[in-house]
């Protein structure tokens, strides 16, 4: 860069502290410019907007020992192949609850879900709180969805979660009208904090009881879950667990719609009350039966 010679008479005259400040403010403008902006906060959950009378659901009361291991998907394709990768190591199958412009922009992604013996959920089409719209956008946003990955997985899904866990009455009743059963959860892994897959493993370990809805992200938001996931599914085979679908759980027996989180009472489920449900001799790698 060529400076003209006036203005280089003009810098030599200044302080060599006014100089310094100056540089250093260059500097950090420039590296505002090149730095990306942060990722949004990820919402750990929200509470109903208003009074229930029509709640989600949160857990089951099964007749095994058992949970549900749930993955939020709604951008990036690093993470979801690691976690599939896993599963499939262990013999597990899990629900991906998958947002419809997700869906559209990997459907090889989708086909990879599906192939692997796992049930496809909905996510929703727009990231959005839904409990601030009316019945007619809330249709709108799941029926997006479901045509998308009907299409794409072949399935046809019957589980909703509502971006954020935000719901009210209007948004329950409304995906109940569409033949879906709006989902929440009992155990959040804060993978979506990125704490350490440490923390994760104790965090899941002291929160899970029988009949649990368990909160994973396989986002690239998520980065840390595929270091986790070997240490919680050992954990929860140790334990007697058997590792099922949300749609197999939720065959198992009464479902859960008084939220567990916060309860002094928690948890609604004694893992001492319950037999061991995991299946014997089940090898890795070898896909459950159906």
């Amino acid at each position: 860069m060529v400076v003209a010679a006036p203005l280089l008479r003009s810098l030599r005259r200044l302080p060599r502290r006014t100089l310094l400040a100056g540089a250093a403010g260059l500097a950090m403008l420039g590296f505002l410019a090149v730095t990306p902006a942060p990722e949004a906060p990820v919402v750990e959950h929200l509470p109903a907007q208003g009074p229930v009378t029509d709640p989600p659901l949160y857990y089951v009361r099964p007749r095994m020992r058992s949970v549900a291991l749930t993955f939020d998907i709604s951008w990036g394709h690093r993470t979801l192949p690691q976690v599939l990768d896993i599963l499939r190591r262990e013999g597990v199958r899990a629900t991906f609850f998958l947002s419809g412009p997700w869906a559209e922009h990997h459907p090889d992604l989708v086909r990879a879900i599906v192939a692997g013996g796992h049930e496809v959920a909905s996510h929703g089409q727009e990231h959005v709180n839904l409990s601030q719209f009316d019945a007619a956008y809330i249709r709108q946003n799941i029926e997006r969805s479901h045509a998308i990955l009907k299409q794409l997985s072949g399935q046809i899904p019957r589980f909703f979660r509502p971006p954020n866990g935000d719901f009210d009455d209007l948004v329950v009743r409304t995906a109940r009208s569409l033949g879906y059963e709006t989902v929440i959860w009992a155990v959040d892994s804060l993978d979506w904090k990125n704490p350490g897959a440490s923390y994760m493993v104790e965090r899941v370990r002291k929160l899970v009881f029988p009949g649990a809805i368990v909160l994973f992200h396989a986002s690239d938001s998520s980065r840390q879950v595929h270091e986790a996931l070997p240490a919680v599914l050992a954990d929860l085979k140790a334990r007697g667990y058997r590792l099922l679908t949300l749609g197999e759980l939720y065959r198992q027996g009464e479902p859960g719609r008084v939220d567990p989180r916060g309860d002094p009472d928690y948890p609604p489920v004694r893992e001492a009350d319950v037999a061991p449900g995991q299946e014997p001799g089940l090898a890795p790698g070898r896909t459950p039966r159906r």
